[in-house]
This record gives C-alpha cells, structure tokens and sequence, in this order.
C-alpha cells in the first residue's frame, strides 16, 4: 500500500469527542485513501485523521487523563506526561496510542531501553503503525545500530511493499551508511510509486550531488523546484550545479530565483558573483560582491573577491571599515581573506610596507589552519622519481587510451595557465575549461587499491587495458565542461606531480610547462588566498621548496619523455606580446 506517512512521532495535543482506538474501521478506509493522494502534499487531513482515530479511546477518565498527558508533553512536562499516560495504560493496557506517546517520551528524555520496549508493545497491537516504526528506527540509527534499523525498515515493506516513507526512510539509512547504490534504488522506487514525493526528490538530488554525479542532480533538483517552486536550499543547490558544471547562466538564473525568495542572502550574493566574474559581468559581478558585504558585513570572503578582481579600486571608507574589522572578533576565516583583502588593497595605493605586513598576517594565520609539511612534498617527488626510473620498461610500452583531445598545462600556480588558456581557447578547434580535478583523483583511485602500496607503486598492478580504461574514463567524466570541439584544455597546475600517470593513461596527451620568473611566481603565491588547495603558498620557505621540488621533478620527466612536454612558457614573454599573439 502506499502510504504517505509524517517523519518523527507525531505530538498531537487536540481533544476529541467521539471514542474509538486503533481496532476502529474507520482506518482501513482512511489507509486506502492514502493510495489514492498523489502529492504528500494533500495527505495532512488524511494522515491527521488517523493520528484523531488512534487518539480515541472509548473511557471518558482514560481520555481525559490521556488528553492531561499531551497538554503536560505540550509544555516539556516530560515526567507527569510519562505518568499519565501510565495511568491511561493501568486503565486500558490495549490503547496503542497511549504506549507510543510514552515512547516519544522516554525517546525525549534518552531512555531509550524503555522507549524501544514501548514502541514494541505499540506495534503489537497497531502494526500499521507508522509513527512508531519510525521512531523505532530512529533509536537504532541514533545508537549507530543500523542493521537492526535496516531489519526495521525491511519489516515494514515486507508486509507494504509499496510503503514509499519506509522505503524513502530506508534510503536515508542506506545513504548515511554510504551505500549508495541501495539507496539510489531506494529513492527511485519511492518516486516510480510517487512522482510527486518531493523530500524523495531532495534526497535523490543530495545523493547525486555528494557522488559529483551532476548531470544526474540536474533532473532531480528541477523536478523538485517543479514541485516546490519557493524551495530556497532546491534553487541554490541547483545554481551551483549548474557553476560546477560551467553552465554559468544557468546557475546565476537559479541563484536570481533564490534571491527573489531571500535578497538578504550574502552567501547566494557571493556564489553569483564568482559566477558572474568568470562570465565576464564585471558590474554585476561587483554589486553581488557589494550585496555580500551588505547582508553580511563581516564577510572577508567578499572583499577579498573583490580584491581578487585585481583592478577593483578600493574606497578609503571601505579600507577603513576593514582596518575596524581586522580588531573585532570575527571567524579566522573571514579575517584571514580581510588580511589578503588589505594587502592587495594597500599594495594599489603603493603602501608596499603596510600591504606586506597584511600579506604576512593573513598568510600567517593560514598557515596555522592547515597541516602542510615541506619535507614530506620532498619526500614524496623524490619516491615518484625513484619509481619511474626504476620502471622505465613498464613506461616504454605502448599502453592507455589513445584520445588526442587533452591539453594539459601545468606548473606553479599564478604562472600564466590562465592567459596561455586565453590564448589556445581562441583557436576554433580548442575549448577552454578549467581547474579539472579528474588526473588526481585518478592517482587516489589508485592508491585505494592496495593501500598497503599506495601510489605510484599499485601502478605496476594495471594492465594495459586496465590504462585504456583509465584513459577513457578521464575523457568521458570531463565531458561535462566542453563541448564538441575535438581539443579541451585542463589547467591544474598540480597535475605536474602526474605526468607519469597522464603519459601511461593518455600517450597522445599534450603537455604544456608553464613557467614565470621565480621570484614572481613565488611572490605571486603569497599574495593569493587561494579557496582550496596550495597549501605550500602561506610561508615564503615553503614557497621556496616546493618550486626547488617542482624543477626538480620536471626536469626529471623531461629526462624520460624528451621532447614530449612543450618547452617552458614565458609568462613575461606572453604578457609583452599577448596583443600579436595568433594561433
């Protein structure tokens, strides 16, 4: 049968008149009618006339003294409302009713031994139940008992089949326990029963969305919207799918609908203005900065993407309103970006000492925040070196898949990736992309496999189809952010770690080096707060070591694939003549 059932035990405190329990005809009808409702929507009246029935109790002095126990429950009276309804069930030991109230109760005050006995005695004699299946549940997975939770949810649909909350409930326990393919399957059945489930929707979408399944997330946060237009948290999710997934128009509409819904939004503010930067809306890209600000003053998040705009002019007021904030009590990690913010801030009114001292605190303050260890970067460049030298053999043979379209350009950050990108995107046949993650999270992938080796050594595991297969699923999982030009470019800088692995899964791959004068390069990674990621960037010494690891390891893996990396890019080169430059 399927049912549309309230999440949580229900906390009634209405009154009723007429008396009847859980053995009243009444219900079969009114558990019928729930197949007949299309949207959970349109099931409270339904749904609370059941929970009215199942309230009734055919003794004026039990009612009333149950009646007692609810307004007590109402009030946070926990321990008079247990009594009384005790005294409902000393009166009438068959009321179900009367067993799931005290449940909740003992549920609400921790006692969870005497809850789960209650709710047992409730199912004994109300087996259809809902609210105490529920809340059953609810008790396992609070104890981390999920099996037991599991077997709950598996009573219920053995005996409805069709039950779309237990079923929906049931994904919720197979997603927090991660299995994620039980509970996808969950969740669709749910919506094959009920098209119109939208807290199915949600959790589908949110399923999709934690696996970067994207393209999947789409549909399911549209039908949801499509069900709920005014869903607040629906429309953002979808805006940043959308951003994620460089359809930047598209998130920044979804963002404007969610911003009609809440116009005091400053995160939805600073999310559109990212979107709006990338797309070239300059102005707009400003007044979204500026709203953040607004709604949220203490938000060094949006000041420093308005420093981050490089050019953006800061007003002496706005410099003084940060030098007030940078003394207040504020999150470090807003307080860390306002630093950044005044070093570039200050560095354009040419007050090079004052703007240093910003970019050191706020580097500083970083640094303390993240676990980063020069050393073990060594370390690691050294093993990847010992490793392929050592099976230059296995590198020999032809292996991986044989697409052409990659273009990889790597190195430093802040070392002209983004203008060489510029440059080679304006050439009909090449599309431009972005920072992709994918030949990363390839090198994680195969470290999982035996974590004992790790990575690189699991390599030598792989056969050649094994590669290919590698190979193609970097060109398929990045199909997302291009479209049908036959080259697309992939600009992580870190991606330089991996050109072993890129020339073993993708040999036909193009490898561009892109390079600024060290001093620059160095300099221009301390002056970034960078979102995520580059750790080494918040200390000048270890700055300076991982460029040492860096040229280190590319001149290695020039001496293993000669002539297979495109000789090193000017960044000054390209910046005095990015004007003639042509393909």
């Amino acid at each position: 049968m399927k049912k549309i059932i309230l999440i949580a035990l229900f906390l009634s405190t209405i009154n009723f008149n007429t008396y009847s329990d859980q053995f009243d005809l009444r219900l079969k009808t009114l558990f019928d009618d729930l197949t007949l409702i299309e949207n959970e929507l349109n099931a409270g009246p339904t749904i609370n006339q059941i929970w009215s029935i199942w309230s009734e109790i055919g003794n004026f002095e039990a009612q009333q003294k149950f009646n007692l126990g609810n307004q007590y429950m109402a009030k946070r009276q926990y321990l008079k409302s247990i009594d009384m309804f005790s005294e409902v069930l000393d009166i009438d030991p068959n009321f179900a009713e009367a067993w799931n109230k005290r449940a909740t109760l003992h549920y609400i005050i921790g006692d969870y031994e005497k809850s789960v006995s209650d709710i047992s005695k409730t199912l004994e004699l109300e087996p259809r139940h809902f609210g105490a299946l529920d809340g059953l549940a609810e008790i396992y997975i609070s104890q981390d008992q999920f099996e037991k939770a599991a077997q709950t949810y598996k009573k219920i649909l053995s005996n409805d089949p069709d039950n779309v909350d237990a079923l929906r409930l049931f994904g919720l326990l197979a997603f927090k326990t991660k299995n994620y393919n039980l509970a996808e399957k969950l969740y669709l059945r749910t919506l094959t029963l009920m098209p119109s489930f939208s807290l199915a929707w949600d959790n589908l979408a949110k399923l999709y969305r934690i696996q970067n399944k994207l393209s999947e997330a789409i549909p399911a946060f549209s039908n949801l919207i499509k069900i709920d237009p005014t869903n607040f948290e629906a429309l953002v999710s979808l805006g940043t799918i959308y951003t994620k997934l460089a359809k930047y128009e598209e998130g920044i509409q979804q963002y404007k609908k969610a911003l009609l819904i809440d116009k005091t939004n400053a995160r939805v503010y600073l999310s559109m203005g990212h979107a709006l930067k990338t797309i070239g809306s300059r102005e707009e890209c400003e007044r979204a900065y500026l709203n953040a600000i607004k709604y949220f003053p203490l938000s060094g998040e949006a000041y420093w993407s308005l420093a981050n705009l490089k050019t953006y002019k800061f007003s002496s007021l706005q410099i003084k309103e940060m030098n007030k904030l940078i003394t207040t009590k504020i999150p470090s990690v807003e307080l860390i970006q306002i630093h950044f913010a005044l070093g570039k801030a200050l560095e354009s009114n040419k007050e090079y000492s004052k703007s240093f001292g910003h970019y050191k605190e706020g580097n500083w303050l970083q640094r303390k925040e993240i676990d980063y260890n020069a050393n073990s970067n060594s370390d690691l460049i050294e093993e990847y070196k010992i490793f392929f030298s050592s099976n230059k053999k296995f590198l020999d043979k032809y292996s991986g898949h044989d697409a052409k379209d990659p273009i990889f350009i790597l190195g430093l950050p802040r070392s002209g990736s983004t203008l060489i990108e510029q440059i080679l995107s304006a050439h009909s046949l090449i599309e431009g992309t972005q920072e992709l993650p994918n030949i990363m999270a390839t090198s994680k992938k195969i470290k999982l496999l035996n974590q004992d080796n790790g990575y690189p050594l699991n390599i030598l595991d792989l056969d050649e189809a094994k590669l290919k297969e590698l190979g193609r699923n970097y060109i398929d999982e990045t199909k997302w952010s291009r479209t049908s030009k036959p080259f697309f470019i992939d600009k992580m800088p870190n991606n330089f770690l991996h050109i072993g692995l890129i020339k073993l899964i993708l040999p036909n791959a193009k490898i561009i080096d892109a390079r600024r004068n060290p001093m620059d390069a160095c300099f221009s990674c301390f002056k970034q707060y960078f979102a995520k990621g580059q750790h080494f960037t918040y200390d000048l010494d270890d700055i300076a070591r991982y460029y040492k690891d860096y040229i280190n390891l590319m001149d290695f893996w020039n001496s293993i694939f000669p002539g297979d990396i495109y000789k090193t890019v000017s960044y000054t080169h390209l910046r005095a003549h990015e004007t003639s430059l042509h393909l």
